[in-house]
């Protein structure tokens, strides 16, 4: 793989002049529906130019030259010497374009040039790295872009072909941290990255009215009012023993309570602890559900979520790089 620009350099001195041959025929050959003999003529020079200069490596340069030629009439010949360039610049995926659209085409030109597309194809997919993208935790319904190209759903959990090298990965989802990472591609390899995104915290949520606030505890006026019910039921039977007590008394003692038995001075004492109680409890009872039911009725009801979302975005500008918040209203 070390000698592949070497080789490629050997391969076009060697048929350098095959090639130059029919490009330079077709150009001739070429009606001149708005091509004047002087332009044809510039484009004859022009790809002789080109093929020095991809002889001598200047790989840049003789594709420029390329492309110029091509815009005045695009051979098969040309497509094919535009590709060898893009791949010997690093260009994987547009050079095996550029093979395709050559091969398309190669039967026009003869045999031995569709014999060189093929094989040059079949050494450049081999080399092409591919990379697999796989939605993990939090990122669901996430956005993923690519190098700054967002990416649709046939390009996820499949193998993308790229070109060797870096590239920049991100992914945003409403309410959750950004996620970015930059994958380095290698030749001939599989690479698979899993995009996770991590919920952003909720007080930041709230503050940014992304939730809605938390309702009021509704465990306090509970406990109140229970207590104030327990207390009215207690009021209920100790009023209930009160009145037993009560007649008890008057049978034993008569009308007015003139003549009581001694046997009844205990019974008296529970007439009035019953009495007393039931009073108390009546009054406890009553306050708790009353300010039960205030605290209920005073307690605000929880707004409404607005439809917002909040997410952190990064920013760089010169030597300046930080994180913005962007909400969506």
């Amino acid at each position: 793989m070390r000698n592949f620009p070497r080789m490629l350099r050997v391969a076009a001195v060697r048929n350098f002049p095959r090639m130059f041959l029919v490009a330079a025929v077709l150009l001739l050959g070429a009606p001149a529906l708005a091509q004047d003999a002087e332009e044809l003529k510039r484009a004859r020079a022009q790809f002789q130019q080109a093929t020095e200069l991809e002889q001598a490596g200047n790989w840049a340069a003789a594709l420029q030259q390329f492309r110029e030629v091509g815009q005045v009439r695009m051979t098969p010949q040309v497509r094919f010497h535009i590709a060898v360039c893009e791949e010997n610049l690093g260009r994987l995926v547009a050079a095996l374009g550029g093979y395709e659209l050559a091969l398309a085409e190669a039967d026009a030109v003869g045999p031995d040039f569709r014999a060189e597309v093929e094989q040059s194809i079949g050494r450049l997919r081999a080399r092409i790295p591919k990379l697999v993208i796989v939605r993990g935790k939090g990122a669901a319904s996430a956005a993923i872009a690519l190098d700054g190209i967002a990416l649709g759903g046939t390009s996820i959990g499949v193998e993308v072909p790229l070109d060797p090298g870096p590239h920049a990965l991100t992914a945003r989802a409403p309410n959750h941290k950004p996620f970015q990472e930059t994958v380095e591609l290698k030749e001939q390899g599989v690479t698979r990255v899993e995009v996770t995104l991590e919920a952003l915290p909720q007080e930041l949520l709230i503050q940014a009215g992304a939730l809605p606030d938390k309702p009021p505890s509704k465990v306090v006026p509970f406990v109140i009012g229970g207590v104030g019910a327990a207390s009215l039921i207690g009021s209920g039977v100790l009023f209930a023993l009160r009145q037993g007590a009560l007649k008890d008394l008057e049978d034993a003692c008569g009308p007015g309570g003139k003549s009581c038995p001694a046997s009844m001075e205990s019974r008296y004492d529970d007439l009035k602890f019953f009495h007393y109680g039931a009073q108390v409890a009546l009054g406890v009872g009553v306050a708790a559900v009353g300010t039960a039911t205030a605290i209920l009725l005073l307690q605000k009801k929880p707004k409404e979520p607005a439809k917002t979302s909040l997410a952190l975005v990064p920013i760089a500008g010169g030597s300046e790089v930080g994180a913005s918040l962007s909400g969506a209203f």
